[in-house]
């Protein structure tokens, strides 16, 4: 790898000024070009939530030109005495390519991340840790075909992380309305009809002048929902509320921003703070208005989504994490959401993996009260049973 290097960008003033060459790079990336690999979104998300956190952005240079990108951060996480310092990409939210790599340069640039790793791995008991990795990106595939020339050295550990629903969209809405089966069909039309009998329905698309307005009720209608079931709910968080506000603004400057409600006498019931980028479709945040659930707002609200993202000629329709079973009313496609953790080799790594694995998890758990904790495995036991019902548990076990 002559000519090759990997240099560290820790400072957010150089961070910033990488905008140009990042998108440059991530334009010609091709199938891993997501929107969660954008300037705009990791630079938002830091902005937001990069506090007590140390930027460690790999650039991966030949003959001292960019050829890559892998936008990592130090994190520290504690419990009493007992701390994890992860290596961990910057903003999987809800999905992550892990690095801005042009397909004639990934090959070396995979290479030159594992060697960067061999060496940087276990100062401090420093660790990797990727989630929410897409099991058909192609870092995964280029990780496990040069990974084993570092076999004596780190260990690499694959695991699934949870399921992404998505449809691969058709050209024409007739051709896909059709594939829901006759009897989705009915219960769609019955709905429309109900909800359309009580109420004067509509469907609007957020613009310049209408985010503010529209986020406070967005913020209020997802709130509602959750403390009905005794959740808080992510905007709660004054921090997560600004994150969507100003992701919002950046996004509409560049046409990113798909932000919709379905409205009853002119009332939001339901809405989707979503994204278009690259002829794909990316489902976000929803908010539902429980009031309205007799009518499966919800459901209404995606027949309208789908069928604008197939008239505006998009190839994907991606629900992103989660495998909730209302996803799975759309499509019986799904990918594997990967969690990849790699450490230094040495003394009992399979134990060493188990433990940071037991630690990190508790430290998820420990952001909810007892209430909310039952709550939430309530929820997820109903939702396997619909699941086993559904035959969704066979199909993707």
């Amino acid at each position: 790898m002559a000519g090759m290097r990997i240099r560290v960008i820790t400072e957010s003033e150089e961070f910033e000024s990488l905008a140009g060459v990042w998108n440059s790079l991530l334009q010609r990336s091709k199938d891993d070009n997501s929107i969660y690999l954008t300037h705009e979104w990791l630079s938002t998300w830091w902005k937001h939530f990069g506090e007590g956190k140390k930027l460690n952005i790999l650039l991966v240079e030949q003959d001292h030109q960019v050829i890559g990108v892998v936008p990592l951060m130090k994190s520290e996480y504690r419990i009493g005495l007992v701390k994890c310092c992860l290596l961990e990409t910057i903003g999987s939210v809800n999905c992550n390519f892990v690095g801005v790599i042009p397909p004639e340069h990934r090959e070396q640039a995979v290479t030159a991340l594992l060697a960067y790793l061999e060496a940087e791995l276990g100062h401090n008991g420093v660790v990797l840790r990727l989630t929410l990795v897409p099991e058909d990106s192609k870092f995964i595939e280029m990780l496990r075909r040069h990974g084993a020339q570092f076999s004596k050295s780190l260990v690499i550990q694959e695991t699934v992380m949870s399921l992404a629903p998505y449809i691969s969209l058709p050209t024409t809405w007739d051709e896909y309305y059709r594939s829901l089966g006759r009897r989705r069909r009915k219960v769609l039309r019955m709905a429309m009809r109900s909800l359309e009998r009580a109420h004067s329905v509509g469907f609007q698309v957020c613009t310049a002048q209408t985010p503010e307005d529209w986020l406070g009720k967005f913020f209020d209608l997802h709130q509602r929902r959750w403390q009905s079931v005794n959740v808080s709910g992510i905007f709660r968080d004054a921090g997560t509320r600004e994150f969507y506000r100003d992701l919002a603004n950046r996004f509409l400057e560049k046409n990113w921003l798909h932000f919709t409600c379905l409205t009853a006498d002119d009332e939001m019931v339901s809405a989707e703070y979503s994204f278009v980028y690259n002829r794909k479709y990316y489902s976000a945040t929803a908010a539902r208005d429980i009031r309205y659930s007799k009518y499966s707002v919800g459901h209404l609200h995606y027949v309208f989504l789908i069928k604008a993202a197939i008239e505006n000629g998009l190839q994907e329709f991606d629900f992103l994490k989660g495998d909730e079973p209302y996803k799975f009313y759309w499509t019986t496609s799904a990918r594997r959401y990967m969690r990849i953790v790699i450490i230094k080799k040495g003394l009992f790594p399979g134990l060493r993996l188990k433990s940071i694995r037991a630690f990190l998890r508790l430290h998820e758990l420990r952001q909810y009260g007892l209430r909310e904790l039952y709550s939430l495995y309530m929820m997820k036991r109903r939702e396997k049973k619909e699941k086993k019902r559904m035959g969704l548990l066979k199909k993707f076990e």
